[in-house]
């Protein structure tokens, strides 16, 4: 029987200060991009249309 991967139980803890974390949801609709970057104070967020390519 195989296992499952339960990311509770993480073998190495996630260092905050020098990590870049991106977290894309995406929707037949909309896409919403988000990203935390050590050292920047504010948090970019875009929301792109998902029939039309991204403007960037």
């Amino acid at each position: 029987m195989s296992q499952s991967f339960d990311t509770s139980r993480s073998l190495t803890a996630l260092e905050q200060d020098n990590t870049i974390i991106a977290v894309i949801e995406m929707s037949k609709a909309k896409w919403l991009v988000a990203a935390l970057i050590p050292g920047l104070k504010r948090q970019p967020l875009k929301k792109i249309d998902a029939v039309a390519p991204p403007q960037w």
